[in-house]
């Protein structure tokens, strides 16, 4: 008895590629997906975290009796503004900030680097980012008016910038962002010294 061979017909093999198709339109764009919700996902993290760090400072002035313009955090010393009673920097060799609108690049890196437990490596806007997960920069006077524990209002107060640098452009030869890095750029956090509102942004 002669077995007769057959294999897919054409009908059979265009259904099951038009089938693939439609599976690839829908699944495709949500694996692409997947890396900017981790990206949003770490943000928001760092975000959470400063500002409960910024929370305990604050509660370690009260402690003290607000008359202090430094406390001491898990062994860092920090500065603060003592109208305000949030991390303006750190105790260290050189400038001490205590003023929330007169922060630096720096001290805003302090703030950072001193009142997380574990902060991602982080350098300052103009250095070579390449393995660095934020970049640092201070904004001065954007962050608006804050009121200070004695009801005066503080205008002009500074905000720190800390932008995710897998969401910049970086210069191929320096590894320096490229850009404006402002707001509208990218994905990351900003403090508000004066405030203490800590908010995650994404473009």
């Amino acid at each position: 008895m002669k077995r007769q061979q057959q294999g897919f017909s054409l009908i059979e093999l265009v259904i099951v590629i038009v089938i693939l198709g439609l599976l690839a339109a829908t699944a495709i764009p949500r694996f692409l997906n997947v890396t900017d919700d981790a990206e949003n996902a770490s943000v928001d993290g760092v975000a959470g975290g400063l500002a409960t760090a910024v929370g305990f400072v604050r509660a370690q002035w009260e402690v003290e009796g607000r008359n202090n313009d430094n406390v001491v955090l898990d062994g860092s010393r920090v500065t603060l503004d003592s109208r305000f009673g949030f991390p303006t920097g750190a105790v260290t060799g050189g400038t001490q900030v205590t003023n929330a609108t007169q922060m630096t690049d720096t001290s805003c890196q302090q703030v950072f680097n001193n009142v997380l437990q574990n902060a991602p490596r982080n350098v300052l806007y103009n250095q070579d980012a390449r393995d660095k997960r934020y970049t640092v920069k201070v904004l001065d006077g954007a962050g608006g008016s804050g009121i200070s524990i004695d009801g005066e209002t503080v205008n002009n107060l500074d905000l720190c910038l800390f932008h995710q640098v897998a969401s910049l452009k970086l210069d191929p030869n320096t590894g320096i962002p490229e850009g404006t890095l402002d707001l509208s750029l990218g994905k990351g956090v900003v403090y508000n010294p004066g405030t203490s509102q800590v908010l995650s942004f994404t473009n």
